[in-house]
């Protein structure tokens, strides 16, 4: 069948540059989708992406030019309501052929598994590819491409885009598909460079994108733009004696800033470079800016920058002093700010976040790091942290001050610098290096994949803040909602939990909620309510972090488990390791079969319940039921069962392997070698699978019915101290 490239360019004034990566994806992913849904095959491997500031395209190769014909088989209602006792089709047949495109006359009667039935032979398809892109693609709908806003700049119409429609080309092959959206209608025209090549570009067919519009003085693959951009910033730092400052979040930023970029080196005032953090400076050029930085080899900076200009090379002197002029502004600013804050003390600073509300209700900043100041000391007591105390106390109690500094607090773009900033400041005030070097650590991570705090102090303020935000955000009645999460809470909790896993420490989060939500005022949330939140938060999150392992393991775990981040992750990851062998396999089954029967027989209580509440109850239940099997050997287990009324070899040998692994599975719990101990539990695997084969648990005898169901209610317990075997499946 022939086939042809499909070119679709959207042309517009220019978008902001982080609008056009996602909204290409978009673009691509809506108009491959079109094809697909209409049967027209392409060859998507091929699919081509460009973009500028001014235009979004799509080319799709090898577009089939008319849908393949197809001929099925449609049956519909059964023959007894599609002909009436004379033979004559009822309004139900005649709606069917109608459906089908025929006449009654030719309908069929065909066997199926529910009868008798009229049947039509409907060939679909056939239709011009061309006329498909005329007839059925809504351009209105095509170009909502989810930009984080939008604008109307037709009266009169609703049409909504990031910024003004001018232009569309839309060509299958070397034919114009006129598609229409307002006033607007495609052909072959592009537009050039603003400046370099204004003219209109009239494209031949899809295959000369690139090439015409080179010559029109636009590259339009961002990614050799991006290359480009690279290239040429470290030649002209190379040229300036020294090395390009890597930034790639920059570097994607001005691909999509430029059409046709050609680098500009300016001139930073040599003063400036002494006087101010370098921090500060490549904030100040970054931020509004977008200039690249130039550092020496030792990462000490040179006084200059780069940028692009979107155009050629002509007037770049008087391109650099303008970009000098306006940089000489924001750095005598940060200069003011600079000398402003230090002139100020670590006390003062403190005083002044006194007057800063954290949260409505909540007190202020200067309130909140006193209570992180407590947290932290009480958290490097439990995990057994060896660390000042005092200097620990001074950390928290400054982690904050450079919120009450004009850097941070006015300074707009140096906002980001948050932590860094302090850092300069304490050092300045002569504080130790260690709580310098805290007030900058304790924001890290401040992603998901960010770095981590490296120093105990700032690592211990930093789990000691998170837990202080989320308890009061959640009382405050900011807890997350579906997509909503306005204090970032979630991440707050992730970052918890990747501080804990990468230290080791073992820490009970529900305990240091608990702690850290009774240190606030109780406001729109009851603490219990709040303390339910906060746990379901971290769970969530702990999910989120096992999610490589099937969900099933790791509820298993979760549901029966303290909320200890570090134990929680390595049960989790043992257990899934032990999920191919067969004596686990058959173990799985038995704590399946052994929960089975005790539902039915409504032996376990904490079924009624749901969520959180199950959990807690089957933890507390589980955990008493192991300390009489202990307490005991075995040999007694409570009121339960009685180990002496069994009458068959099979449920001895079992109550025999279960009280001959007692001290091996404490000994693998308590050392947290959760492989030794579920390899331990899958030892139980063969002797269960032979008592569920020989023994009859539904006895006719009462008093040995209730002493069987009596020993699997605690075994069914005991498998549940370690994990909730019977939600798992075999592999």
């Amino acid at each position: 069948m022939a086939r042809a490239d499909l070119l679709l360019e959207i042309g517009s004034e220019e978008l902001p540059a982080g609008y056009v990566g996602p909204a290409l994806d978009e673009l691509r992913r809506r108009l491959e989708s079109f094809l697909t849904d209409h049967g027209l095959d392409f060859e998507r491997d091929r699919t081509a992406t460009f973009a500028t500031p001014r235009r979004l395209t799509v080319r799709v190769h090898g577009v089939e030019l008319e849908q393949p014909r197809r001929t099925e088989t449609r049956t519909g209602p059964p023959v007894r309501a599609a002909f009436d006792a004379d033979g004559n089709p009822t309004k139900a047949a005649i709606g069917f052929a109608r459906s089908a495109g025929i006449d009654p006359s030719e309908l069929q009667r065909v066997d199926t598994d529910k009868g008798e039935r009229i049947a039509a032979e409907v060939t679909t398809g056939g239709a011009r590819t061309r006329d498909l892109l005329l007839e059925q693609l809504d351009l209105r709908e095509l170009v909502q491409l989810g930009f984080p806003k939008t604008m109307r700049w037709i009266p009169g119409d609703e049409l909504r885009y990031a910024r003004p429609i001018r232009w569309l080309v839309c060509l299958l092959g070397s034919e114009v598909v006129p598609l229409r959206l307002a006033h607007l209608e495609a052909d072959r025209v592009s537009r050039g460079h603003r400046t370099l090549a204004p003219d209109p570009v009239e494209l031949d067919e899809p295959g000369v994108y690139e090439r015409a519009l080179e010559t029109a003085g636009v590259i339009v693959d961002p990614r050799v733009r991006r290359s480009t951009i690279d290239t040429e910033a470290r030649r002209v730092a190379a040229e300036a004696g020294g090395r390009l400052h890597e930034a790639e979040d920059l570097l994607d930023e001005v691909t999509h800033l430029v059409e046709h970029p050609t680098a500009v080196l300016g001139s930073i005032q040599t003063e400036r470079v002494e006087q101010l953090p370098p921090e500060v400076i490549v904030t100040a050029m970054r931020s509004h800016q977008r200039y690249f930085s130039v550092e020496r080899e030792d990462g000490s900076l040179l006084p200059n920058f780069i940028t692009f200009r979107d155009g050629g090379d002509r007037g770049l002197d008087n391109v650099a002093e303008g970009n000098e002029r306006v940089l000489r502004a924001r750095l005598d600013d940060a200069l003011f700010y600079w000398n402003e804050d230090r002139a100020l003390s670590s006390d003062d600073k403190v005083d002044r976040l006194g007057r800063v509300v954290w949260l409505e209700g909540f007190g202020s900043i200067r309130d909140k790091c006193e209570r992180v100041s407590r947290l932290a000391v009480d958290l490097a007591a439990e995990i057994g942290v060896d660390v000042d105390a005092e200097l620990l106390r001074r950390g928290a109690r400054l982690c904050k001050t450079d919120l009450a500094t004009e850097m941070i607090r006015d300074g707009k773009e140096f906002t980001r610098l948050q932590g860094t900033i302090g850092r300069y400041y304490a050092l300045e005030a002569d504080e130790p290096v260690e709580v310098a070097d805290a007030i900058r650590e304790h924001l890290f991570p401040r992603s998901a994949t960010d770095r981590l705090p490296e120093g105990p102090i700032g690592t211990l303020i930093a789990v000691a803040d998170r837990l202080d935000s989320i308890a009061g955000c959640v009382l405050a009645g900011f807890a997350p909602t579906g997509g909503q999460d306005p204090y970032a809470l979630r991440r707050q909790a992730l970052a918890v939990i990747r501080i804990l896993q990468d230290r080791g420490w073992n820490l009970r989060v529900e305990e240091w909620s608990d702690r850290a939500l009774s240190a606030h005022p109780e406001r729109e949330v009851g603490r219990d309510e709040a303390a339910r939140i906060v746990v379901d938060l971290f769970w969530g999150r702990l999910e989120t972090v096992l999610s490589d392992l099937p969900a099933e393991i790791v509820r298993g775990v979760l549901s029966v488990s303290d909320l200890d981040p570090v134990e929680n992750v390595r049960a989790a990851r043992a257990l899934a390791g032990l999920r191919e062998s067969e004596a686990f396999g058959r173990l799985l089954d038995g704590a399946k079969r052994c929960r089975n029967i005790l539902v039915k027989e409504d032996r376990l209580a904490e079924e009624a319940l749901e969520g959180p509440a199950r959990a807690a109850a089957l933890r507390e239940t589980a955990a008493i039921r192991w300390e009489r099997w202990r307490s005991t050997g075995g040999t007694a287990a409570g009121a339960a069962f009685d180990p002496g009324a069994f009458t068959d070899e099979a449920e001895r040998a079992l109550h025999s392997a279960v009280v001959d692994r007692l001290e091996a599975l404490e000994s693998a719990r308590s050392r947290a070698e959760y492989a030794d101990l579920y390899a331990t539990l899958a030892e139980l695997g063969p002797p269960i699978d032979r008592y569920f084969d020989q023994v009859l648990v539904n006895a006719e005898d009462p008093r040995l019915r209730a002493n069987r169901l009596g020993f699997l209610e605690e075994i069914h317990y005991l498998f549940t101290r370690f994990a909730d075997l019977s939600r798992i499946a075999p592999r």
